[in-house]
């Protein structure tokens, strides 16, 4: 058994290297902006894979990849070639987790661009800090391929440009559906996600979901308030 005190492990756990049931070992989250990357990349992944950890490589249901079997004494080179080839670890901890999406608009039935819409949250609002995880999936259609009701803020896209938003999903081990706030114009995303992390911020109390948090002040006039402002997005 590794001999690692727990600060330690919390330290590179919000880095992206996740404590092994073996306990002598790391898992490295390697992340997939949007579910999309360049092929070079993924190469580099499995090179790492073979060079420092079991030799495989594991997809999680949030489009990110993990790395099995990392020493402790290799996780300063995993970084730096990590840094290296432009590959981002993490992913865990308080904030803005990594941003979900199906194939929008490459599929068929797509309605929105999912991939460019995934990408602009994931560049303007990754990592930023929150009460606790908050988790956003983007589907392009209502086949709601990326389950978007049960995330803590879920896009849909809709017809004539527009999306469907909802709020306060969770999954896991306790199961509560988000509230469809209605539509919005597609263009304002960004506007919907601000407005959602700025009452986050202001309402959540540390590691409380932000469905735990809209219930609790769900009769406020905050709360009334905060839903009218993204209706206004429409």
């Amino acid at each position: 058994m590794l001999d690692i005190s727990a600060e330690k492990l919390a330290e590179l756990k919000g880095k992206g290297f996740l404590f092994m049931k073996d306990k002598e070992n790391f898992n490295v989250r390697l992340l997939i902006p949007a579910g999309i990357t360049e092929a070079d990349k993924v190469i580099k992944m499995c090179e790492i894979a073979n060079k420092y950890g079991s030799g495989v490589v594991m997809p999680t249901v949030r489009l990110s990849l993990e790395i099995p079997g990392i020493k402790y004494e290799d996780i300063e080179n995993v970084m730096k070639e990590c840094d290296e080839a432009g590959i981002i670890y993490g992913g865990t901890g308080a904030k803005v987790r990594p941003v979900v999406t199906c194939k929008g608009s490459m599929c068929k039935w797509g309605l929105i661009d999912t991939q460019k819409i995934g990408m602009e949250i994931h560049d303007n609002y990754f990592p930023a800090p929150a009460p606790h995880k908050f988790k956003i999936n983007v589907t392009g259609c209502p086949n709601n391929c990326a389950k978007v009701q049960f995330n803590d803020l879920g896009i849909m896209g809709a017809p004539n440009g527009m999306v469907k938003i909802f709020i306060g999903g969770r999954a896991g081990r306790s199961i509560v559906p988000g509230i469809e706030v209605g539509r919005i114009k597609a263009e304002n995303v960004l506007k919907a996600v601000d407005i959602c992390l700025e009452f986050y911020r202001a309402h959540g109390k540390a590691k409380e979901r932000f469905c735990v948090t809209l219930d609790r002040v769900r009769d406020t006039e905050e709360y009334n308030s905060f839903i009218e402002s993204l209706k206004a997005l429409a």
